[in-house]
């Protein structure tokens, strides 16, 4: 086994996606633009799917939601990745109305080998990466998409496999380079 302190830098780096959760999905476009300022080029917008596995967003944000995943094309070390959490929580303020969310945005990461979001909540599998963000890994690669048992259902299921093995095939490209 390849000890881990002989790593090369490049073997860290990770790709950027946010998951946008909303009702309405006129925004993606203004989205994806203020993530850009962030995140560097969308090189990847993946459908929308109904978000139908829980009401839990729907007091805030209303009924009918949608999630899609994006992905972007500037690579970034892994462990850059607990400033994910605030930068879209920047851009959720922007488009709050009557002092709600109209837009939920979980950021997060591809590699190789798995799919992470930063989350700004605790959980018992969750780690701990700076004050107030935790890393949330969900799903593992192994000849394909493998879902952890604390997954979001919609993650679990399925709906978002193809989404990920896309935007891992482009990260594995960019890796190359």
């Amino acid at each position: 086994m390849r000890d881990v302190m002989n790593i090369k830098h490049d073997e860290s780096l990770v790709k950027p996606i946010v998951a946008i959760l909303t009702g309405d999905v006129a925004l993606l476009n203004d989205i994806i633009k203020a993530l850009e300022e962030r995140f560097g080029r969308c090189d990847y917008r993946g459908a929308w799917h109904p978000f139908d596995h829980t009401p839990y967003y729907e007091d805030e944000m209303g009924p009918n939601l949608m999630r899609a995943i994006c992905a972007f094309e500037k690579l970034v070390p892994g462990y850059e990745a607990h400033r994910f959490k605030a930068w879209t929580a920047a851009v959720e303020e922007r488009y709050r109305r009557d002092g709600k969310r109209v837009v939920n945005l979980d950021p997060g990461y591809v590699d190789q080998l798995k799919v992470v979001l930063v989350s700004g909540k605790v959980g018992g599998h969750k780690i701990a990466v700076a004050p107030g963000t935790w890393i949330d890994y969900l799903l593992w690669y192994n000849k394909g998409w493998i879902a952890l048992p604390w997954a979001f259902p919609d993650f679990r299921d399925g709906t978002f496999f193809s989404d990920f093995a896309k935007i891992r095939e482009k990260f594995k490209e960019q890796i190359k380079k």
